[in-house]
């Protein structure tokens, strides 16, 4: 039996959607799967069986894997097995920081991977050596005494120092030789490359020929990993580039437009109010007033 796990389970702190915890298995793990968070797991020693959507995989010191909404796991067999899962809620991190999503290694091991895992079974992880192991334990060491102590300002070291973790592992991850399951690092390399490109004029025909795919194919597998198209991801990066720049600065919203990718401002005023529920300028008025 399956049982769907919430992150108020593990934590009441409704403003900060994180929670760190040690786990010392000596008996077999529960199925079950995320409602509304991702799972950052490191394997910090020993070995088990990961079962994953009914299959099963061995795990074991210096793996480390991200399981996301929806998704069945549970561990079993465990020798000398101990983790330390991350529970969080990805948008509430990287909201402001968009750049981390330039990496590759980013989507490879936070998007594209658990998805596959979702879809095929978890048949790839990173893991580290032995010297980044031990960077690695430290920097673990650091976030939970944070977290678990709450000294004044814990949310916002708490998330530096998760942000510092996160941006390591996804250049890890960008710079791994593992064997890439079906177009895992092509499309990673493409997602990355729109991530860091978005303003400029690019065509679908261009991203699927960087994929080394067809334009169907690629339209196919981004929307399977993504669960959107990717012009319509282009556009989002885009929009959510304009409405910080509404929100910070005072430039004219044909100038934000511009800057965002948007030649025309009629059409981005469009495409502004169709993803954003509103105008620029009424966004923007409505920003200043909550200031």
């Amino acid at each position: 039996m399956n049982s769907e796990m919430h992150l108020h389970y593990f934590t009441t702190q409704k403003d900060f959607p994180f929670f760190i915890q040690y786990g010392h298995h000596d008996e077999n793990m529960f199925l079950h799967s995320h409602a509304d968070f991702s799972e950052l797991v490191f394997v910090l020693g020993g070995y088990a069986t990961h079962i994953v959507n009914e299959e099963e995989y061995s795990i074991k010191k210096g793996d480390v894997f991200v399981i996301n909404e929806n998704t069945s796991h549970s561990y079993k067999d465990p020798h000398h097995f101990r983790i330390c899962n991350i529970m969080f809620q990805p948008d509430y991190f990287l909201r402001d920081f968009g750049d981390i999503k330039s990496l590759p290694g980013y989507h490879s091991l936070f998007v594209i991977e658990p998805a596959l895992t979702q879809q095929n079974g978890f048949q790839s992880r990173l893991h580290l050596s032995p010297e980044r192991f031990e960077e690695f334990d430290h920097m673990i060491t650091r976030i939970h005494h944070e977290y678990v102590s709450h000294p004044a300002g814990f949310q916002s070291m708490t998330s530096g120092l998760f942000l510092q973790m996160i941006t390591s592992l996804a250049r890890i991850a960008s710079d791994d030789r593992r064997e890439p399951n079906d177009n895992t690092v092509s499309l990673a390399n493409t997602a990355a490359y729109m991530e860091y490109h978005f303003r400029e004029d690019i065509s679908i025909e261009d991203l699927a020929s960087m994929s080394g795919m067809s334009s169907r194919h690629f339209r196919r597998v981004f929307h399977d990993i993504y669960g959107t198209s990717p012009l319509k991801y282009l556009h989002t990066l885009r929009i959510r580039s304009a409405a910080r720049l509404l929100r910070s600065t005072d430039l004219p919203v044909t100038e934000i437009a511009i800057r965002s990718g948007y030649p025309d401002g009629n059409y981005f005023s469009g495409k502004f109010k169709q993803l954003m529920g509103m105008p620029p300028l009424k966004y923007r008025n409505q920003h200043t007033h909550k200031a």
